[in-house]
């Protein structure tokens, strides 16, 4: 892997398309999930704001700066251990319970799409 994690996209593919995620900070979760590609996970939504799914194991966030969320945003909720695609929802002030991964644009069809069954993460080519 590249020592610049940052301009990295991970693909999220679902058998109803797929959403790209650009890696825009370098952090210790966003090189720990990077670590653990390819990956299958399986979303569900939550609150009606959120996406998540629950990765195999707990993402390290040891390290990583406390954050904020909000629609168009990719991140851990650190003390389930969930990745969220947040669609709705404005940033709020930084918490550690918040690590920021990356940002992505998707419609609501697209992101609907990742409940249908599997979803394969891998590092877009």
């Amino acid at each position: 892997m590249n020592d610049d994690v940052i301009g990295t996209v991970i693909r999220f593919a679902a058998s109803g398309g797929a959403i790209d995620v650009r890696i825009d900070q370098d952090n210790s979760a966003v090189r720990d999930l990077l670590t653990m590609l390819p990956l299958t996970l399986t979303f569900e939504d939550f609150n009606g704001a959120e996406k998540i799914a629950y990765p195999p194991r707990d993402i390290r966030t040891a390290g990583s700066p406390p954050s904020s969320a909000g629609a168009g945003d990719l991140a851990i909720y650190v003390p389930w251990g969930d990745i969220a695609f947040f669609y709705e929802g404005e940033r709020g002030a930084p918490s550690a319970d918040i690590v920021h991964l990356g940002v992505f644009d998707a419609s609501r069809e697209q992101l609907e799409a990742l409940e249908e069954g599997d979803v394969t993460v891998t590092i877009a080519d």
